[in-house]
């Protein structure tokens, strides 16, 4: 701007001077000139003015521009500030959106109800009978009335034959009609009527005496005691067979069980001798426990299961291992592969496994492993229900139930492989992206392909582990009765106790007896 004004300048002066001579060339007074060059000087002092005034504005101006571009500035790092504020607050209010409608659909998810159908509870935990649902019940209808059937054969209690042990007979001792005595008149049988009772039992006190015989040649000879007895008195194999019973196998706390010991036999034993009791049981019963877990272990079929259990206010474990036979139960502080080691150091390479899908399970080594269909069928009932319109969990579920229908009936190979055809087709349906525990379930399927239908391939193997379930059931109720286990020690004679009471059971003895019988051994 100031170099504008001054070329302004010189063109005036300029313009001044060619005036000045042109001027010059007229003949001027010299009055006239002064008054012209006072003009011309008049005119370029306020130019002159002028241009200071423009001078100064432009001054003003270029101040009042750098203020402004300044605050410009200024202005625009205010509105990239607000801008990006306002970008997060809606990437935020993006991710809250998204949040609550996950955790509207979480709180739908948890408000639908779990039971033992729909998921790994068992059927004491549910606070209501679920209503039957012929979609998601696992037990189908057979179209059969509840109750016996016709053509069953019944049984009731019958007659025994045999000597009585007592027999009553009653007859009138004076007539109806008349009154006259009938005490000594001869009496004819009608009927008769059987009552099977229990006597008041007692205990029996067997006095052990040694004697000393002296033979012909002088040497004296001396009567030994029994194995089994030990001090000057103690309790016979009989009640150490009732204590284990009735602790291991009826769940008697025990001062529950020293209250009845004293009411039903008149024998008060105290809770620290019932103790003293249960110990020498186990380890009087260590070696038959140990040949239960070598059988276990040469089964071609074995089912296997756990269930955690109160030991002095820890959670520990109780781990078994079973086929129709022997039943093995085996007490462990952990769940997991440590507890394994601890009772099949080389797993079980001879027997085909059955488990649910706990993974030190589905580690163990074996000959082959087979999943409980049960467990999964409940998984996909809470898929089911809580995704009502995803189609591959009702998919997997019918394919299931086809191959447990196809079991229990004669099949073919080609069946077999029809169902392993639809199986491999469904786990190609990608299902990474589905909610909850859809993708979870997908990938495991995919992972243990080879565990699901090993038992379309071999007769023995079924395709639940109900049986281990029935096997390690008794643990929770024992907990429930008595809240929990107070050592470690009774754990482990409870886990004793009940493996050979479960195998006597299977094998149709008499459990009494067998008990009575490894009371009488020798502990090692």
């Amino acid at each position: 701007m100031f170099f504008y004004w001054l070329s302004i300048e010189t063109c005036y002066i300029c313009f001044i001077k060619k005036t000045i001579f042109h001027t010059a060339q007229k003949p001027l007074s010299a009055q006239a000139l002064r008054r012209q060059v006072m003009t011309l000087q008049l005119a370029a002092n306020q130019r002159v003015a002028q241009l200071s005034h423009h001078i100064r504005e432009e001054k003003k101006l270029a101040t009042a521009n750098r203020a402004l571009t300044k605050e410009n500035e200024v202005l625009a790092k205010d509105v990239l500030k607000a801008y990006t504020t306002n970008r997060k607050l809606q990437q935020k209010n993006e991710q809250q959106h998204t949040q609550i409608e996950e955790l509207q659909e979480a709180l739908r998810i948890a408000r639908l109800p779990r039971n033992s159908s729909n998921s790994s509870r068992p059927p004491s935990t549910d606070l209501y009978k679920p209503a039957r649902n012929t979609n998601n019940s696992l037990r189908e209808k057979t179209g059969k009335k509840t109750g016996g059937q016709p053509g069953h054969s019944g049984s009731t209690l019958l007659f025994n034959g045999l000597t009585a042990d007592r027999t009553i007979q009653h007859a009138a001792d004076f007539c109806e009609a008349c009154g006259n005595d009938l005490s000594k008149s001869d009496m004819v049988r009608q009927a008769i009527r059987q009552v099977i009772d229990i006597p008041s039992p007692s205990y029996v006190i067997t006095n052990h005496i040694t004697c000393k015989k002296v033979c012909s040649c002088g040497h004296g000879n001396h009567g030994s005691f029994p194995s089994h007895v030990k001090g000057p008195v103690s309790y016979g194999p009989g009640i150490e067979a009732i204590v284990v019973n009735l602790s291991n196998r009826q769940y008697l706390p025990y001062d529950r069980l020293s209250t009845l010991m004293g009411d039903l036999y008149g024998i008060n034993i105290s809770e620290g001798t019932i103790a003293n009791i249960l110990d020498r049981f186990e380890q009087k019963a260590s070696v038959v426990y140990e040949h239960i877990r070598r059988q276990v272990f040469a089964s071609p079929v074995v089912g296997s299961d756990e269930t955690g259990s109160k030991v002095n206010g820890h959670t520990h474990w109780f781990h078994t291992y079973q086929n129709p036979e022997w039943t093995f139960i085996g007490y462990h502080a952990s769940r997991g592969a440590e507890a394994r080691d601890a009772f099949y150091p080389a797993g079980l390479p001879n027997s085909i496994l059955v488990t649910d899908c706990l993974a030190m399970q589905l580690s163990t080594p074996a000959k082959k492993h087979q999943v409980c269909m049960p467990h999964l069928l409940r998984e996909l009932n809470a898929m089911e229900q809580e995704y009502p319109r995803r189609q591959w969990p009702v998919q997997m579920k019918a394919l299931i139930k086809d191959a447990q229908d196809l079991k229990n009936k004669e099949y073919t190979h080609r069946q077999v492989e029809q169902i392993e055809r639809r199986f491999r087709k469904l786990l190609r349906v990608d299902q990474s992206r589905a909610p909850g525990k859809i993708a979870p379930f997908w990938k495991r399927m995919i992972k243990h392909a080879d565990k699901v239908f090993t038992f379309l391939h071999h007769e023995n193997v079924p395709p639940d582990n109900n049986g281990s379930e029935r096997a390690i059931r008794n643990v929770k109720v024992k907990q429930k009765v008595s809240g929990q286990f107070k050592s470690e020690k009774g754990a482990r004679q409870y886990a004793v106790g009940r493996s050979i009471i479960d195998t006597a059971n299977k094998q149709g003895k008499n459990v009494h007896q067998v008990l009575v019988q490894i009371a009488l051994l020798v502990p090692k």
